[in-house]
């Protein structure tokens, strides 16, 4: 296989009575200049002493052509035919150039050849038929990769994939806007269980080369890798996989996958940690500032005060010192709320409420509502139970208005406002709808035909209306049953253990009742279509 020439290189001519003549051929793109030096000791190698060296090296300095110059009047005698053999850097390719004889000078054998190579440790890789063809016929002054070696082909070495996030930098998130959101921080890998989380891709062994000297080239060692695990982890049988034993956030610790269910923060949920939304349970050793959000699976516990923030919890919520809403704060609970104080704050819970007081917020729970403690106190607001309120202050020595209600599931009377919106909502665009239609039909009468956008806006009109008559006796079904479930709720108890001051209202089940003196020591009950006031028990 020949190559082609990219370095500038010369021959040799000798002409019978004229002498010897060098032909230069200059480099091409990127390749080699003639080397002068290897010009003066080819030629003194092949018995010419005497040569114009200054032609020579004006010649080669300049040559940007192909030229034939006379260096000396001296003919050299027969040379036989000569080549050059060089190794690449990486062993792997031999390359081998002839140059021609001089006069009556022998052309090089096949085995002389061979023998040559074997000189010069050239064992490996050789090919025989190249060697064949070019003694036969060849170019000279052109490389032939004489042999070839076998290139080393490295393993592939083990990896490890990740399906989760190494590097959580806590940076804000920046909105579409551009506008920078600095609650939102990349902090948590949350996953669920049974989540893959790692995957480790076994290595492959590489293949050894072999160089053109016959010296084997050994592949890269493969590093052994082994998948690193700890709590809450587990392997599969083949130990490739790793996967989540619970729901939780996973982290990179002292090289090992680690899940935690329970995520703690140890000083203030504030612009250093951003919202907070985990698959597990949340601690809070500080505060939680204003404007924040927790979002949480599992329970979510406060040890500090929680200011104007959202509080989202599919288990309960245990605040040790309260909650200061500030008229922004939002608690929602699936289950239970303990909080050391409630104070102008909306709070919606499935489970009970424990309290020391509720002051001017609107608070619901399914279960019983109790406000113990030093103070012992609701003021102010909205509270609302679907089975008891057990307080020992209810309102205030200044009037305060204070709505308490209970004996209702406050899910039920929510829904049943809501559909009672959504009735009134729907027939006023029925309304809509019979107008648009009476128009169009009215004006098809008159002229015969309508247009077809018309007749386009009285079909949308007349399938909005099937849709909405659908719709409204749906609600109207759930409606009666809501207001049915309404009427004939008469459990729940309001217990006030010291006083009910006058300002007061109450509702148990579907029955009112306006508190216009003090009232001490009394549970308050419903009673057929009324409420009675009875001793505290």
């Amino acid at each position: 296989m020949g190559m082609d020439i990219y370095d500038a290189y010369f021959e040799i001519i000798v002409k019978d009575n004229e002498g010897t003549f060098l032909k230069l051929f200059p480099r091409k793109d990127n390749g080699s200049d003639i080397d002068i030096n290897k010009v003066f000791k080819t030629l003194e190698s092949k018995g010419l002493t005497e040569y114009n060296a200054d032609i020579i090296k004006e010649s080669v300095k300049n040559l940007e052509d192909e030229k034939e110059i006379k260096i000396s009047t001296s003919i050299i005698g027969n040379v036989n035919e000569s080549f050059e053999i060089n190794i690449s850097k990486d062993r792997l390719e031999a390359f081998i150039r002839f140059f021609p004889p001089i006069g009556n000078g022998e052309k090089i054998t096949r085995d002389f050849l061979i023998s040559e190579l074997d000189k010069k440790n050239i064992i490996f890789g050789i090919d025989i038929e190249l060697i064949n063809q070019i003694i036969k016929n060849k170019e000279y002054y052109k490389d032939y990769i004489i042999a070839k070696g076998k290139k080393v082909i490295d393993g592939i070495q083990p990896e490890i994939n990740y399906f989760f996030s190494l590097n959580l930098d806590g940076k804000p998130m920046v909105n579409e806007d551009g506008s920078v959101d600095f609650h939102s921080l990349n902090i948590i890998n949350n996953i669920k269980k049974d989540d893959l989380l790692a995957q480790l891709i076994p290595g492959q062994e590489g293949e050894t080369g072999t160089d053109v000297l016959g010296n084997e080239i050994k592949p890269k060692k493969i590093k052994p890798m082994v998948l690193k695990y700890g709590k809450n982890v587990r392997i599969s049988d083949d130990k490739l996989n790793l996967y989540a034993e619970k729901d939780g956030f996973v982290i990179v610790e002292d090289d090992k996958i680690v899940v935690y269910d329970c995520y703690e923060v140890a000083a203030d949920v504030d612009s250093s940690t951003g919202n907070i939304v985990f698959d597990g349970t949340v601690i809070i050793k500080g505060n939680v500032r204003t404007g924040f959000t927790i979002k949480a699976k599992g329970d979510i516990e406060v040890y500090g005060v929680v200011e104007g923030a959202t509080l989202i919890s599919e288990n309960q919520v245990i605040l040790r010192r309260g909650m200061q809403g500030m008229g922004k704060g939002i608690i929602q609970a699936k289950g239970n709320l303990i909080s050391k104080f409630i104070e102008n704050s909306t709070v919606k819970v499935g489970g009970y409420i424990h309290s020391d007081a509720i002051l001017h917020s609107n608070v619901t729970a399914k279960g019983e509502i109790i406000v113990e403690g030093k103070k012992g106190m609701v003021t102010g607001g909205e509270v609302r139970s679907g089975v008891e309120i057990r307080t020992k202050i209810l309102g205030s020595h200044m009037g305060t208005i204070t709505n308490v209600a209970v004996g209702i599931d406050p899910s039920v009377v929510d829904e049943y406002n809501q559909i009672n919106k959504e009735l009134i909502e729907i027939k006023e665009e029925m309304n809509k709808m019979d107008q648009i239609i009476n128009l169009l039909k009215t004006r098809q009468i008159k002229n015969g035909t309508l247009e077809p956008d018309k007749i386009q806006m009285l079909q949308n009109a007349t399938r909005n209306k099937i849709f909405l008559e659908g719709k409204l006796k749906t609600s109207n079904r759930r409606f009666e049953e809501l207001s049915e479930e309404l009427e004939n709720k008469n459990a729940g108890r309001i217990k006030v253990m010291n006083i009910i001051y006058p300002g007061v209202r109450v509702t148990i089940g579907n029955v009112k009742y306006f508190i216009r003196e003090e009232q001490k020591y009394c549970s308050l009950y419903k009673d057929g279509a009324d409420i009675k006031i009875a001793s505290y028990v």
